[in-house]
């Protein structure tokens, strides 16, 4: 069980580096998805909540709502890091625009 610990911790900085670098279009289709498909997972843990159970027995997890609740932080971090990554890549560009504009108000004040 310790290994399994382990190794969800781990998972924790491929998707935090993952996510926090991707911003693009695809990277929307991605958050999507997981969007629509996170809802429908809630759904059927209500209907078959045993299958987590199952997959905690396999994994060497003692019970299925320790598992939930190892997946729903890891979720929870890697939302943080695209988040925080977000709000870097928007603070920059308008720091950009910014620039641009008082460039273009010099530009007219000169003239």
């Amino acid at each position: 069980m310790t290994a399994v610990r382990i190794f969800l911790v781990l998972l924790f900085f491929p998707a935090f580096i993952v996510l926090s670098r991707s911003i693009g279009s695809r990277s929307k289709a991605i958050r999507i998805l997981l969007l629509f498909s996170f809802p429908s997972l809630v759904g059927y843990s209500v209907l078959f909540p045993e299958t987590w159970q199952s997959m905690a027995n396999i994994l060497g997890i003692d019970q299925g709502a320790d598992l939930l609740l190892y997946i729903t932080v890891l979720t929870l971090v890697t939302y943080i890091g695209y988040s925080f990554a977000k709000f870097r890549y928007l603070e920059k560009r308008i720091a950009v625009l910014v620039q641009k504009i008082a460039l273009k108000e010099n530009e007219k004040d000169q003239k």
